[in-house]
This record gives C-alpha cells, structure tokens and sequence, in this order.
C-alpha cells in the first residue's frame, strides 16, 4: 500500500519524503529475516520507489549481503533511470567489494548498460580488459546496450588486438620440456591455444556491439577503421 501510494506521487511528478521513510521503515523490518528469498523480495518493493535514500540504502546492500540479495539489488539499482548518474557511481563503487564475486561484477556491467549513463563508460571500457572472458562478454554487452559512440573507438581498438592474438596463434599443443636446471622431471608448457580460443570467442561479440551502436556490418578492424576514418566526423547516434 505504501510503495503503491509513493509510485502514484512519482507518476504525477511528485515525491512524498513520508511516504518514502515509511518505505524505508517496512524495508528495516523485513530485512531482519534470515530468508534470503524474503530479503530479496524486500529489495524487489524497495527498487519500486526510486528515491536517493532507497538508493543509498540499496547501495549498503552492496557491501556485505548474500549474493542472491546484492544482485537483486543491482537490478533495482539499474532501473533508477531518474538518478541514472548516481545509480551508476553507486554500482562502480561496489566493483571493487566483489572483485572476486564475477555474477556480482555480470550483474554490475549488466546495470550500467541499461542505466546507460555515460559517465561508466571508462568503467565498461575498461571491462575490455578483464582477464576473466566472462567479464569482457559482459563489458561487451553492455557497450552495445548503451549505443554511445565514444565505444567505438575502444571497440575496434579490442578487435584489432584479438585479430592480431588470433593471426599469431600457432601449434594449440603442450610441449613438455625439462625442467630447467637439468634436474629429473619435466614441465608442460602451454601453447598459446588459450589466447586464440579467447579471441575466437569474442571477436562475434565486438562485431555485435560494433553493430549494435553503428547499424553497421564489417567484419574486421580493417573494414571498420575504414568505415570509421570516412564517418566519424558526421556520424550521429543511431537511439
């Protein structure tokens, strides 16, 4: 009742203070249950009342919840379109808590994309070089989400390394060779297989974020250099 009354005042361009610590305060209670699924759905009505003080609460959560409720709470984070801003300084405030928690860094780079504030692009740009694929698969989707032209660059930047990874890639094989000092024993040594199978599985998705913010089709950093040194000056965002 209450987070509906709140929604109604948001609808007609107005937010009630009191209603919105009523939220905050049926929030605190809920929360006290050792549920996870009943903290989740705490947070799920809470995100309903986009406000800076549910953000801020939200953000806590962030810091030292069970998974399941922080990524609930990056959801509702990611649909704080009118502080869009804050939201997104809020979720890159908590990538370095998780650092070691990838579904809680997915979800992050999944919220940015879809708050599509262009002050976290560094941050998804800088996603292109995670060393963990699943995290540059998430950067990637995230850039295409948000269609900006300031990726375009970074993108074909990426595409022409993983071009040039998956060119000099060779063998895919394990050498064992002594191990050094003519001790007994031997080690294996790793081609560079993992390299090119990591380039093999992301260059797709640079071509699809590419596409998605250009509308356009080319399949190499070579055709896309081209296509981007004859349209940068005038090229407009296609949202």
């Amino acid at each position: 009742m209450i987070i509906a009354a709140l929604m109604f005042g948001l609808a007609i361009g107005g937010q009630d203070d009191k209603a919105v610590d009523e939220a905050l305060d049926t929030f605190k209670t809920a929360m006290k249950s050792t549920s996870e699924a009943d903290r989740v759905s705490a947070v799920n009505d809470l995100a309903k009342v986009p406000h800076a003080k549910t953000l801020a609460r939200l953000a806590d959560l962030l810091r030292s919840e069970a998974p399941t409720v922080k990524i609930a709470a990056i959801r509702g984070i990611s649909g704080f379109s009118t502080l869009k801003a804050k939201a997104s300084q809020v979720l890159i405030a908590a990538m370095g808590p998780n650092a070691k928690e990838t579904n809680i860094l997915v979800a992050i780079y999944e919220g940015l994309g879809k708050l599509d504030d262009p002050s976290a692009l560094p941050t998804i740009h800088r996603g292109f070089e995670e060393k963990d694929v699943v995290l540059v698969k998430a950067a990637l989707q995230a850039a295409g989400a948000m269609g900006n032209p300031a990726s375009i660059e970074p993108l074909i930047a990426l595409l022409t390394r993983l071009e040039k990874v998956q060119k000099s890639a060779g063998g895919g094989v394990d050498v064992t060779t002594p191990v050094p000092g003519g001790g007994a024993g031997s080690v294996t040594v790793r081609s560079n297989e993992d390299a090119a199978k990591r380039a093999q599985e992301l260059i797709p998705l640079v071509n699809k974020a590419l596409n998605e913010i250009t509308r356009e089709s080319n399949g190499s950093s070579e055709t896309w250099n081209a296509w981007w040194a004859k349209h940068k000056a005038t090229f407009k965002p296609v949202k």
